[in-house]
């Protein structure tokens, strides 16, 4: 058997992963990546409009840089095989873990039930519930996580009913979330921008609140009733399930800590990415389960898999700056630098920034040729621009 590399998952980190893996371990190794569907979905942009064209088929580009596609669900990892739902295996020298994350529904009775934007299919059948409701005169749609997805959600809906042929302005929205703040986790930097962006939306807020109940129409507290038209969850992320069969030590999002080349430390041929791991940023800081840090955290991954393969001393992954930037809908945008996220622009300036970063950086080039896309998957930031 040839030197063989398996990506496990088709998200940012794997797509990345399977294309660094192939750089640099050239004609030598085969790489594989195996996701059920072969789309790269841009979950990043799923509290958008039209949901269902927000992906692309990971195949043509898989394909141009020479890295095979396998359509399989990924069902155990073993010491040298990856054996899928169907009985099959996947023999390996090295693998990527990259099955990215789920999320993390409240333990209440009824939290199934509730929309979400967490997946396209999710997505998409939720946006099917808005055109549904467009035909009322002042649908309410309850939001609950007032965290960067529910808040971007929320700001979004009012012109999403208004894309349906709906009275976007008639629609009451509501975001709830147990915190006492907005966007607890982005800290003060923007919740000045944030907060004026949601009254200017006319965003109803019931924060510090415990949610007991849940169902697609009703929020249930502790001392009452939010009812709704519809009701959607954007309540955090944890890492899928899959990468649970991995021992070793986890963070509280299920997150496996790996060292600072990526390798798992209980099993030394595994490597992890995105949001399935707990690494260093090399300043101190996790990696956040976001697009940003998974790009990086693939391209790493896929790297050092392909180093150590061929006998190369791995290197240590660093992230680049790091930058946030949050869309306030009509209000444009927020956007910040730095782990205290020191406000540097807002409205349509940072909402440019974040437009371009939606519908253009995190997509691989469309049309590229194979030697662009491997030399995009390099590890140096200063070289992973677009061509032209």
């Amino acid at each position: 058997m040839s030197n063989r590399i398996v990506v496990v998952g088709g998200g940012f980190a794997g797509f990345w992963a399977a294309l660094a893996a192939r750089r640099v371990g050239g004609d030598g190794v085969d790489v594989q990546l195996i996701s059920r569907d072969p789309t790269l979905v841009m979950r990043p942009r799923l509290y958008e409009a039209d949901p269902a064209s927000l992906g692309i088929d990971l195949r043509p580009p898989l394909a141009a840089a020479g890295v095979d596609f396998v359509a399989g669900a990924a069902e155990t990892v073993a010491d040298d095989a990856v054996v899928l739902s169907d009985g099959s295996r996947l023999p390996f020298e090295r693998v990527v873990i990259a099955t990215g994350s789920v999320m993390r529904r409240p333990p209440v009775p009824g939290t199934e039930t509730a929309w979400s934007v967490d997946s396209q299919a999710e997505a998409i059948a939720f946006d099917a519930r808005l055109a549904a409701l467009a035909r009322a005169d002042a649908p309410h749609l309850a939001v609950v996580g007032a965290g960067f997805t529910g808040i971007e959600l929320a700001l979004e809906l009012r012109d999403r009913l208004a894309g349906h042929g709906g009275n976007g302005e008639a629609m009451r929205i509501t975001l709830v979330d147990r915190a006492e703040v907005v966007g607890p986790e982005l800290g003060p930097g923007p919740r000045d921008a944030i907060v004026a962006a949601l009254n200017e939306a006319k965003v109803d807020l019931r924060l510090g609140i415990e949610v007991t109940g849940l169902s697609p129409t009703r929020i249930t507290l502790a001392d009452g009733t939010i009812e709704a038209d519809a009701v959607a969850l954007c309540t955090g992320l944890a890492a899928a399930p899959f990468a649970t069969q991995v021992p070793g030590d986890r963070d509280p999002l299920g997150r496996l800590l790996v060292n600072g080349d990526l390798r798992a430390p209980e099993m030394p041929h595994v490597f992890v990415a995105g949001d399935a791991a707990a690494a260093d940023t090399g300043d101190g800081h996790l990696a956040l389960q976001s697009c940003q840090h998974a790009l990086q955290l693939g391209r790493f991954a896929g790297e050092n898999a392909a180093r150590d393969l061929l006998g190369q001393p791995t290197i240590p992954y660093a992230q680049p700056r790091y930058v946030t930037c949050l869309d306030l809908g009509r209000a444009g945008a927020v956007r910040t630098q730095g782990w205290d996220r020191e406000v540097v622009a807002t409205g349509a300036e940072a909402k440019a920034v974040k437009q371009m970063i939606n519908r253009q950086l995190i997509y691989p080039p469309a049309d590229a040729d194979g030697a662009t896309l491997l030399a995009m998957s390099t590890t140096d930031p200063a070289r992973q621009g677009r061509p032209g």
